[in-house]
C-alpha cells in the first residue's frame, strides 16, 4: 500500500506539498505561508504604530506653536495632557534653579492644598528637578509616596538647553484609563524639551512686555 508498482513512492497530496527552506530543509508550504503573513502583520503593526504616534506628535507640536502667538503655553501643555495623554488634573511649576524655588504657573482640577504642597518642591517633584528626570512612581515602587502625592502618575521635567524651566505634575488619569502607555511617554519625552521651549519663549515675551 505504501509504494507504487515500481517501488516508488506515491506522490504527496496537494495538502502536503512542500517547499526548501533554510538550505533544503522541507516545511509544509502552508507553514512558510503563515510565517511571512506573520511577519507582514508585525510589519504593517510597526508602521501603524509609528502613524499613530506622528498623528499626536503633530497634534501636539501645532498647539505648542499657537502657543506661542497666543501667549498660552501652559493652557496649552495641560490641553495636551488632557487630550492625548488623558489626564485632567494636572500642575505646572516654574523652576528657578539659582535659588531651587517653585513657583506654581498653571493648574487644573487640583486643590489647593496640594497645590501647594507641591510648590513645596519635596517628593518627586523635586526629584524631577533636581536631577532634570522625568520621574514615574509606577516605576519605582521603592521609593514612598508623600501623602498628597498617592494619585501621582507622574512627574515630567521641563528642560531645554541643558536647563530645567519648570516641571508637570500629573495626577489622576481619567476614568477608563488605567495607565500610561507606550504613545504616552514618548508624547511626554516630546513635551520634556517643546513643552519648555514654550515656557521659556513665553517667559521671555512677558520679560519684554514688563509690568
Amino acid at each position: 500500500m505504501g509504494s507504487t508498482r515500481n517501488g516508488s513512492r506515491p506522490p504527496a497530496q496537494a495538502g502536503c506539498q512542500t517547499e526548501p527552506v533554510n538550505g533544503g530543509s522541507l516545511v509544509p508550504a502552508g507553514t512558510e505561508e503563515l510565517r511571512v503573513r506573520v511577519q507582514q502583520l508585525s510589519l504593517r503593526e510597526q508602521l501603524e504604530r509609528h502613524h499613530f504616534l506622528l498623528e499626536r506628535l503633530n497634534a501636539a507640536s501645532a498647539r505648542l506653536i499657537e502657543a506661542l502667538d497666543h501667549g498660552d503655553a501652559c493652557e496649552a501643555i495641560g490641553e495636551i495632557i488632557a487630550n492625548l495623554i488623558g489626564s485632567e488634573e494636572v500642575a505646572i511649576f516654574h523652576y528657578f534653579h539659582l535659588v531651587r524655588a517653585f513657583k506654581l504657573a498653571w493648574s487644573s482640577g487640583v486643590e489647593n492644598d496640594i497645590l501647594r504642597a507641591f510648590g513645596s518642591g519635596a517628593g518627586f517633584l523635586g526629584r524631577a528637578a533636581h536631577g532634570q528626570t522625568s520621574q514615574f512612581p509606577e516605576r519605582q515602587l521603592n521609593t514612598p509616596l508623600l501623602s498628597y502625592e498617592k494619585n501621582l502618575t507622574a512627574c515630567i521635567v521641563l528642560k531645554s538647553s541643558n536647563e530645567v524651566a519648570g516641571v508637570i505634575a500629573i495626577l489622576g488619569l481619567l476614568p477608563q484609563k488605567s495607565c500610561l502607555e507606550w504613545a504616552d511617554f514618548e508624547l511626554l519625552k516630546f513635551l520634556e524639551v517643546y513643552g519648555a521651549v514654550a515656557l521659556k519663549f513665553q517667559r521671555l515675551q512677558q520679560e519684554r512686555v514688563g509690568p
